[in-house]
């Protein structure tokens, strides 16, 4: 493992993730640590700014119709000015994020805890930065893909305006779905970093958190202790404690999309995986396009013995 910029004894963990995994609980769990510092989802929100930043009115007049039901309800060029939290990641670079994730972080802290989305990096793994332990969580697809599928289309009434996952447009969704370029990302780690980086599904954390939480921080080098299992409510630390960009705080005060996160003070349980048949006919397709990644990484996951 490369050594971090800095601070030797500094603790880096990455933990690489799809969407609708529970993964943002998992941050607010681990930035509950004292004197932890927390990223959320950095690569990601530069790729889709740097890549896609020419949709960006586009993409937000969709969610303006589709969710508010009106038109031409967002200033688009005021976006995030009344946001004090955050770094604005139109701003910033990879090669910004990169010497950011490596330098010492401030006000005495020695834990740095970055979850984020593999598609965020691809093809760009030159950015990784330094001194991290890769760690993975994975969700079954069906779980993840029936989740997003009820969170675009939530509220939505209007038989004509509800999304399928298959139709957002490029700016919202990798090629891979998620699943792929988090496979691929494991892959490059495991040749160049670890050669057995820690995975594991959050269904198990969910069904008996202090056990997996425990193993997980040992394997990573976190200190564990049972109060990680609790937080406060709120999304104060979004708007206040993590490193964010202003434009995914924006993007969260209007849609919501943490909302049970948020609303939460501890993991809770795991739902059971549904029948492909109760399935929408597009979820049915995305997950037949995701399986394989999956279950390539579930046989390798984090097995905690009684």
């Amino acid at each position: 493992m490369a050594a971090a910029k800095g601070n030797a004894d500094i603790i880096r963990v990455m933990l690489w993730s799809t969407p609708r995994s529970v993964s943002t609980s998992f941050l607010q769990c681990m930035t509950n640590i004292a004197n932890s510092q927390g990223w959320h989802e950095p690569y990601w929100m530069t790729f889709q700014i740097s890549n896609y930043g020419k949709h960006r009115k586009a993409a937000l007049t969709l969610l303006s119709r589709t969710w508010l039901d009106q038109d031409g309800a967002i200033d688009t060029d005021t976006i995030g000015l009344e946001i004090a939290g955050g770094y604005w990641a139109a701003d910033k670079s990879y090669s910004w994020l990169k010497d950011q994730l490596q330098r010492v972080p401030p006000d005495n802290k020695n834990i740095v805890f970055c979850k984020d989305f593999a598609a965020g990096l691809e093809g760009m793994y030159e950015y990784l930065p330094d001194g991290f332990r890769h760690s993975f969580l994975i969700r079954h697809p069906y779980k993840v893909l029936e989740s997003w599928e009820r969170m675009i289309n939530r509220g939505i009434e209007n038989e004509s305006k509800r999304m399928k996952i298959s139709e957002l447009p490029e700016f919202l969704l990798p090629p891979g779905l998620f699943f792929k370029e988090q496979y691929d990302l494991y892959q490059h780690v495991k040749k160049h970093y670890e050669p057995n980086p820690v995975i594991i599904d959050i269904d198990d954390l969910l069904t008996d958190p202090g056990r997996v939480l425990k193993v997980y921080c040992q394997a990573v080098g976190i200190p564990y202790s049972d109060d990680l299992l609790q937080w406060k409510p709120g999304q104060e630390s979004m708007d206040q404690q993590w490193m964010v960009a202003k434009e995914l705080i924006y993007y969260q005060n209007f849609a919501n999309f943490h909302m049970e996160t948020f609303a939460s003070t501890c993991f809770g349980k795991p739902t059971k995986v549904p029948d492909r048949a109760e399935l929408s006919d597009d979820v049915r397709h995305c997950a037949d396009i995701c399986m394989e990644y999956y279950e390539a990484m579930y046989a390798n996951k984090l097995e905690v013995k009684n």
